[in-house]
């Protein structure tokens, strides 16, 4: 059966947030959120959320963010995800959902999800005009691939990922061991491919105690980096963000580090272990 289900509906196990949907749980309390909608290129109805930077900071001036959840969960389950960002960086923040979550139409797989992420990103640019070289890209777990698809067609500021596998097929491989996982699925969100060509300062964080994508994987995406980089592991942390305030001080530090070495080439950097 599971055989059955890896090759003829693969994207409802990779999108349980689609197949298996969350309820919409509206606007963290006291955010000003924006909320619209935006076309993706190959048709759907993508909705979003913008979170504007902090008071007394110019949109245009200043980095901002863009967020790739993860396939549990839907654009309202995050916002308080998004509402830290915001905070912690103090710039603005986009969320999206991938089409067939949320409120957003059509049905997720890594081509519709690649077109949502690139609408994401180009209304960012558009609307708020705000410089690709200004904008950091953070995905968690699936997002991960997503984000990291987009830093390689575009260049942007970061790219920060979490609890991001090497590939799908390794994914689904981890996941369903006891089967030829990896040559059954079609889906590929190659991250270990990709990251290997950015030039894009990388930044990356994984549990060690993360039980859906090992933190093996997370090793090898950072050792496969081949620019500016900083690996953040975090003992005992599982499948999700960290949160602690150490974690978000070692992203400002690094958005330090790169801000005048983006792009030249400079040696890469490996935080120590936690």
């Amino acid at each position: 059966m599971t055989i059955l289900v890896l090759v003829t509906a693969q994207e409802r196990l990779a999108f349980p947030g689609w197949t298996f949907p969350k309820a919409w749980v509206g606007f963290p309390a006291g955010s000003a959120i924006e909320e619209f909608t935006v076309a993706s290129a190959d048709g759907n109805s993508i909705q979003a959320w913008w979170l504007p930077p902090p008071a007394g900071i110019s949109t245009s001036d200043a980095d901002a963010l863009i967020y790739f959840h993860g396939n549990g969960g839907n654009l309202s389950t995050c916002g308080k995800a998004m509402v830290q960002w915001n905070r912690e960086l103090r710039t603005g923040v986009l969320g999206f959902d991938y089409p067939g979550f949320g409120h957003s139409t059509g049905k997720p797989n890594e081509q519709s999800c690649f077109a949502a992420g690139q609408a994401a990103f180009d209304w960012l640019i558009r609307e708020k005009k705000i410089a690709a070289s200004h904008i950091i890209l953070v995905g968690q777990s699936i997002g991960g691939a997503v984000a990291t698809e987009l830093a390689s067609r575009r260049p942007c500021r970061l790219l920060l990922t979490s609890g991001a596998f090497t590939s799908f097929p390794d994914a689904a491989q981890h996941r369903y061991f006891w089967t030829p996982a990896r040559y059954l699925v079609r889906l590929q969100f190659n991250n270990l491919e990709k990251i290997g060509k950015l030039q894009t300062p990388v930044f990356i964080t994984h549990g060690t105690n993360d039980r859906v994508v090992p933190f093996s994987q997370g090793v090898r995406l950072a050792e496969a980096a081949t620019g500016a980089k900083r690996f953040y592991p975090v003992a005992g942390q599982g499948h999700s963000q960290p949160k602690a305030s150490d974690f978000y001080e070692a992203v400002r530090q690094f958005l330090i580090e790169t801000r005048t070495t983006n792009l030249t080439g400079e040696a890469p950097t490996m935080e120590p272990g936690r």
